[in-house]
């Protein structure tokens, strides 16, 4: 007897789902997930502000340079970053701390406050400061952007993943609480039970800094940064290294499984590093020095959603004659234009569909390629502006770029670059259902 070694794609896609099930639930990675959903709302307020202070307050090249008051509308903007994303280290520390606190049936306000007093403790007291006559002074009890921003935001989710688990442990121990008269109100109450292990996680930190800082000369940030940041950072900025990120979000998709739900808080801390690392640099006056960004990926491969749909949202009216391909296509067309790709992807279907799963890998990752190497080039500006997710495909590179017109060109060429690609295969799904 024979056996059958045909490909099971049903099989394969169950294994694959198994795995992503796996690593999508997962506490850890599920609070750190969460946080960033919550932060949402405050990263599209930011965008907010550094459009209109990057692309229509700008002193050369603003739409609205010579309004009255322009100054002080600037200074607002700022503000409010300072506020949004100037702070963006800190919330997510914080939220990451409740949300996992959550998963393990806890409160978490107390787990939030600890987390985030952990991450403080890691920070180096004294920091040097350079002044506007460029004179350097040393000062203490400071507490820069440098630390509460993204810029150093994988410090705080290291913090809070690990000072979390540490209080909700010690807490189940009976011995470490404090047993307080019935006539003391519960909140209070439940609050000294949580003293001692909160006590105990936050010295812990304390004293890994000033050990670490003792024995090394280096400050825990800067270990971090040479160790885990760095190199994280830097593969995302490689060619391979981003074109293997967006295949592997791309393919999970063919099976059912949302890319970037699974990959997401991964990818999340180091494209917000990269983007804050450009951020500082031009308003420091230097060239951005990343080119992958979150923002270069909204604005040249996710365009229409997972797969650059746009285009094969495209290549469907243009080439297929099937009317429900065609239905299909104006309706998910609509949502496409604001990137949500799921009517299409379920409806045409791209999920456990062998003939749009080719294009539907390849075209991200010839979108990536295009962007990646035009940046590369400076044929392009790079993406320095966070931009909301569902901002319309040509609009966003506009945008994402501070006002580069040639950033919409080159979503113009992707499309229709990934529309060429796309057309062959839809002509072969035509062929396919007249065959059949």
């Amino acid at each position: 007897m024979m056996k059958d070694n045909s490909f099971n794609k049903e099989a394969l896609g169950e294994k694959i789902a198994l795995y992503a099930n796996k690593v999508a639930t997962n506490r850890f990675i599920g609070a750190i997930r969460d946080a960033f959903a919550s932060t949402i709302p405050i990263t599209i307020t930011a965008a907010f502000f550094l459009l209109v202070n990057n692309v229509l307050l700008t002193e050369n090249t603003g739409l609205l340079r010579g309004i009255p008051g322009r100054d002080i509308i600037s200074e607002i903007c700022v503000q409010a970053y300072n506020g949004t994303l100037g702070i963006l280290g800190i919330m997510v520390t914080f939220l990451i701390g409740v949300r996992l606190a959550r998963s393990y049936n806890s409160d978490g306000a107390l787990e939030g406050i600890v987390a985030l007093a952990s991450y403080v403790a890691l920070v180096p007291n004294v920091i040097n400061i350079t002044g506007f006559d460029g004179t350097e002074i040393q000062t203490s009890g400071a507490l820069t952007q440098t630390y509460t921003s993204a810029s150093a935001m994988l410090l705080g989710i290291l913090a809070a993943l690990i000072s979390v688990p540490l209080v909700v442990k010690l807490s189940s121990n009976e011995r470490l609480k404090i047993k307080m008269p019935e006539s003391v109100p519960p909140a209070i109450a439940k609050s000294f039970n949580s003293l001692i292990p909160a006590f105990i996680a936050i010295s812990v930190f304390a004293i890994g800094e000033v050990v670490l800082r003792t024995v090394t000369g280096l400050t825990i940030p800067e270990i971090v940064v040479n160790i885990l940041q760095a190199p994280l950072v830097g593969g995302f900025q490689t060619l391979p290294g981003i074109l293997l990120y967006v295949f592997l979000s791309t393919f999970v998709f063919i099976f059912g499984i949302h890319g970037a739900f699974v990959f997401g808080a991964v990818s999340g801390p180091i494209l917000l590093t990269s983007l804050q690392q450009n951020v500082e640099a031009i308003n420091a006056g230097s060239e951005a020095p990343n080119i992958v960004t979150q923002p270069f990926l909204d604005a040249y491969v996710y365009m229409g959603g997972g797969g650059t749909m746009i285009c094969l949202v495209i290549a469907v009216l243009m080439f297929s004659k099937r009317e429900d391909q065609r239905m299909i296509a104006k309706l998910g067309g609509v949502s496409s234009l604001f990137n949500i790709s799921e009517p299409m992807m379920f409806g045409l279907p791209i999920v456990f569909n062998p003939v749009y799963a080719i294009p539907f890998c390849i075209v991200p990752m010839v979108s990536t390629l295009l962007a990646y190497i035009a940046t590369s080039l400076s044929l392009v500006n790079p993406t320095y502006i966070l931009i909301p997710w569902v901002t319309p495909p040509v609009l966003s590179g506009y945008l994402a770029t501070a006002g580069d017109f040639r950033a919409s060109i080159l979503q113009i060429v992707i499309i229709v670059v990934g529309t060429l690609i796309y057309m062959p295969f839809v002509i072969f799904s035509n062929r396919m259902e007249v065959e059949g």
